[in-house]
């Protein structure tokens, strides 16, 4: 038992029966960033509920440089150990993390050269386009767990020790695609509705004696029906499907005892578009819950929704007008609503929220830097009027705009990392003192663009940068190392083929 599972809560130790699968359920981050993670909980908890599976814990503990040997969080077992290995991941540049993860375990990286463990990877990243980890893994996940997850453990049941017949057994249509199969077209797998079975109620805690920390994490909503041209999430998650108030319910009332916390953080892409909004938020406050709602439009808000997110003890409202130029903002499908926003300030501070996080991406096509002064004077404009101000007080996130397959912006040259960090320095140096600014590194998102575009001329940069442990100096030294031409990724040129073609969101 590893020191980081003997203190939490909700930890799952099966001793299960010889014969039953051993399931290494990875996520490739670090442990704080698979616990905000519902969907592995959702995998952890469905997997060790099947008779026949074991499932246990896996995370990377250091972000670059050699890993060490990989043991489960449960009991301390070897990857080496496992049948299995089901890799849950949302970034593209964590991709170098789960080929350091299998040098570091000792098992083969090539799915060509492995005939076991089996790897099994799902998440938004590889919906969109799984070809960058083609050489590297057997089966992609396409899909909702609620469609892929019970057909997937079945097949793996009754084929556990036939790779072949395995890999036969799980077919396209139904959401899975087998790189060495040669497959021309996979139809990603949706679920019509959000079963309760499917949703964890008991989630695993952190360690210690503080409640600080715990929370039940419930998923009130899935998909969007905005359709803003650069959001991933929106464009393969679609349709919109709520969970029902009374399921919500279920899960706040249950998951506060299980999980010892009052804390309800409710998922969704946009939260105020939920039929029941309303409703749930208001039951939730009235019966004691401390509510976070991390993810709300601007144009959903109103006095009486400000009021019961402050009353459900939320310190922070957090709004992204992604621009402060509204021809750009038509651009992207997202209206940028000035008037709307300052006023949604002006009433949050005045009801009591104690700052204010904006969200805006640079970089956009057609973006200059008079359009960067905008944001200047926008946010100097909201602090004047809301009274936000200062480094605690006022919040901006600065990042890169990065193309996205399956989204209309999805051919968009990214624009060049001395221009980004350019932007970003004149937002430093003009905010300083007015707010506290944050930016994603432009180099991380260069990396993100290429594998987000890339095919699987990729796999190898990726087993190359994972030898050299990561990081952006590992990624310069593979790079060079291999003679690689990473400009089409970043600008595609008319002729550029789409690897994610092949995918076909239903």
């Amino acid at each position: 038992m590893s020191k980081i599972s003997a203190g939490e809560l909700n930890v799952i130790r099966k001793k299960g029966r010889p014969g039953d699968l051993k399931v290494a359920l990875f996520y490739p981050s670090l442990y704080h960033v698979a616990l905000d993670t519902l969907s592995f909980h959702m995998l952890y908890f469905y997997v060790n509920n099947r008779r026949g599976f074991i499932a246990e814990r896996f995370n990377i503990v250091k972000k670059f440089g050699q890993e060490p040997r990989p043991y489960s969080l449960e009991n301390k077992t070897p990857l080496k150990n496992f049948d299995v290995i089901l890799v849950s991941v949302h970034y593209e540049p964590d991709y170098v993390n789960i080929v350091r993860f299998l040098q570091a375990g000792g098992i083969s990286v090539f799915s060509s050269e492995r005939e076991k463990p089996y790897i099994i990877v799902g998440g938004p990243a590889v919906i969109s386009n799984p070809e960058p980890l083609a050489e590297i893994v057997d089966v992609f996940a396409m899909g909702d767990i609620e469609p892929i997850l019970p057909y997937l453990l079945d097949r793996l049941l009754e084929f556990h020790d036939r790779k072949h017949q395995l890999l036969e057994a799980l077919p396209p249509e139904k959401g899975f695609y087998v790189p060495q199969r040669g497959d021309k077209e996979v139809i990603v797998n949706k679920a019509i509705e959000l079963p309760l079975e499917f949703h964890p109620i008991a989630q695993i805690q952190p360690a210690g004696k503080s409640p600080r920390g715990r929370k039940t994490m419930i998923e009130v909503m899935r998909g969007c029906f905005r359709e803003c041209s650069f959001c991933l999430e929106g464009a393969i998650f679609k349709p919109k499907r709520e969970r029902s108030y009374e399921q919500v319910r279920v899960i706040a009332e249950t998951g506060s005892y299980l999980n010892k916390s009052r804390k309800i953080v409710l998922l969704a892409l946009s939260y105020f578009d939920h039929s029941e909004s309303d409703k749930i938020l208001e039951y939730l406050v009235n019966n004691d819950f401390e509510v976070s709602v991390p993810s709300i439009r601007v144009e959903t808000l109103n006095e009486k929704r400000l009021e019961l997110i402050v009353a459900g003890g939320q310190k922070t409202l957090t709004i992204a007008p992604e621009t402060a130029d509204y021809s750009l903002s038509l651009e992207i499908g997202k209206p940028l609503l000035q008037a709307k926003i300052e006023n949604v300030a002006f009433y949050s501070r005045k009801m009591g929220i104690k700052s204010l996080k904006l969200y805006f991406m640079i970089g956009l096509p057609g973006e200059t830097i008079e359009h960067i002064k905008k944001i200047v004077d926008f946010v100097k404009k909201i602090s004047e009027k809301s009274g936000y101000r200062g480094v605690r007080e006022l919040k901006i996130t600065v990042s890169p705009f990065v193309p996205k397959p399956h989204t209309p912006m999805q051919l968009a040259r990214i624009e060049d990392i001395q221009t980004l960090k350019k932007k970003i320095n004149l937002l430093k140096r003009e905010l300083g003192g007015f707010a506290e600014i944050r930016s994603h590194d432009p180099r991380w998102s260069h990396i993100q663009a290429i594998l987000s575009r890339g095919n699987r001329l990729l796999s190898k940069l990726l087993i190359l940068w994972a030898k050299y442990g990561g990081g952006l100096g590992g990624w310069r030294k593979a790079i060079k190392d291999l003679n690689l031409d990473i400009r089409k990724y970043l600008t595609p040129t008319p002729d550029f083929t789409m690897p994610w073609k092949k995918i076909r969101l239903s």
